[in-house]
């Protein structure tokens, strides 16, 4: 494969690539056309009708760069007229509002055409996996305090505990990052056996979790009572 490329600025070429004088040029001689380009009043129907006809017969066009960039209506009528093979689209002038019918378009119905969604995240298959990953998150920071893949939060984890074990607690704390506060913390976890503990911090807020061995209940209150009154605690749960 022979990769040929057009820029408006002089730049370097990549690999093996070449480039090209001029689109005319390019248009005439690629058997594929990829658009890469962002949204300008100049890139706007940049490949237009003019432009497709200059394309080879039988070429494809690509856009996944910009809607108003490809006149669809020229590119339409080029595919039906059979002077393209085929084109691939994920952006569109006006793009659809939602999943389910309303999308209308003149590319729909042509030979040889595909029509993707710009954002993956847009067909309902995503939008269902989003759904059961978003609901698996929630579940985990819910019973077992794990926060991994966090946008705007720390993000912790530690292997679960055995189901067996009826004598370990994890102590999940989100306080204010500020120096100071995981010293109070271990002074606290002091006089028990702590198995294993991690702390993140994102901006103002720190996220601490520990498993600590409680041979008697009654410590456990005394544990979540003694880091709820340190001053830059923000909230502090205990799992069983």
């Amino acid at each position: 494969m022979h990769v040929i490329w057009y820029d408006i600025l002089p730049l370097m070429p990549i690999g093996m690539s070449t480039a090209i004088e001029s689109l005319d040029e390019l248009l005439a001689e690629a058997d594929y056309v990829s658009c890469h380009v962002p949204e300008t009043p100049e890139t706007k129907n940049m490949i237009g009708e003019r432009e497709l006809a200059l394309m080879k017969p039988g070429s494809y066009l690509i856009n996944a760069s910009r809607g108003t960039v490809v006149d669809i209506e020229a590119l339409a009528a080029a595919l039906k007229s059979g002077h393209l093979a085929g084109a691939a689209v994920d952006v569109y002038p006006s793009e659809p509002l939602a999943n389910g019918p309303g999308f209308e378009s003149p590319l729909r119905g042509c030979p040889n055409m595909l029509l993707t969604p710009h954002i993956g995240g847009s067909t309902e298959e995503a939008q269902r996996m989003i759904g059961i990953e978003v609901a698996t998150a929630i579940t985990k920071f819910v019973n077992s305090g794990a926060s991994i893949n966090a946008v705007n939060f720390a993000e912790c984890d530690l292997r679960a505990i055995p189901s067996t074990d009826l004598t370990t607690v994890r102590i999940v704390n989100v306080h204010q990052n500020v120096p100071g506060v995981l010293r109070q913390i271990n002074n606290i976890l002091a006089d028990y056996n702590v198995n294993k503990q991690i702390s993140d911090s994102k901006g103002d807020v720190a996220y601490f979790m520990a498993d600590v061995t409680v041979d008697d209940p009654k410590d456990i209150n005394t544990i979540y009572e003694h880091i709820t009154a340190i001053n830059e605690n923000i909230i502090t749960r205990v799992l069983f």
